[in-house]
C-alpha cells in the first residue's frame, strides 16, 4: 500500500498533504519506491493520514471501501493460498500464517463466535491510527467474503481483546 500512497502524495500538487509530512518522509517518497523495500512506519503512516484526510475525507466508509478493493486485489494476486480456504476458520489461520512470514510487528488472533460470526482482534498496532483500522476492517470482510462466498457485515466492536489493546471487528454473514 506504501507505493499507493507514495504515489498519491507526489501527485498532490496542491500542497494539502504536505502538513502531514516530515522533511524526512519527504526524502523518502522522493527515491523510486520499490514493492519490496521497507520503509520507516513513521514515513507510511504519515503519508497513509495526508491521503486519508485529503482525498477520503476521513470518511470511514471511504476507507472500508479502499481496505475492500486493495484486500481483493492482493488476496486474488499474492496470498491466493488463502482464498484456497472453504471457511473462516481456515481462511484466518491461513491469513495468520501468510502474515507471521511476513511481517515482524502486530498480530491477529481469531474467534470464531458461531457458524456465521467471527471477531478478528488486530493486536500490537497503533491505537490511535484509526484510518488503518476501517482500512483493516474493510480487507478482512472482503477476505472472508470472497472465502464463504456470501455477503459479509462488519463492525468494529471494541479496543481490547482478552485484556490486551486491540481494534476488534465483529464479522457476520
Amino acid at each position: 500500500m506504501f507505493i499507493m500512497f507514495a504515489t498519491a502524495v507526489r501527485a498532490d500538487k496542491s500542497g494539502a498533504m504536505d502538513k502531514f509530512l516530515t522533511d524526512k518522509d519527504r526524502a523518502v517518497i522522493a527515491q523510486r519506491v520499490l514493492a519490496g523495500t521497507w520503509y520507516p512506519f513513521e514515513t507510511y503512516k504519515n503519508c497513509f493520514t495526508a491521503v486519508a484526510r485529503v482525498v477520503a475525507k476521513d470518511n470511514p466508509e471511504t476507507l472500508r471501501e479502499w481496505g475492500r478493493q486493495y484486500g481483493e486485489a492482493t488476496m486474488t494476486s499474492i496470498y491466493k493460498i488463502i482464498l484456497q480456504k472453504k471457511d473462516a476458520r481456515s481462511a484466518m489461520t491461513a491469513y495468520n500464517s501468510v502474515f507471521k512470514s511476513q511481517f515482524d510487528f502486530g498480530k491477529t488472533e481469531f474467534k470464531m463466535v458461531s457458524d456465521s460470526e467471527i471477531l478478528i482482534g488486530l493486536i500490537g498496532f497503533d491505537q490511535n491510527f484509526t484510518i488503518l483500522h476501517h482500512v483493516a476492517q474493510g480487507w478482512m470482510e472482503r477476505t472472508i467474503q470472497l472465502v464463504i462466498n456470501k455477503p459479509v457485515r462488519s463492525e468494529i466492536a471494541g479496543h481490547n481483546w482478552e485484556g490486551t489493546p486491540a481494534v476488534v471487528f465483529r464479522l457476520r454473514w
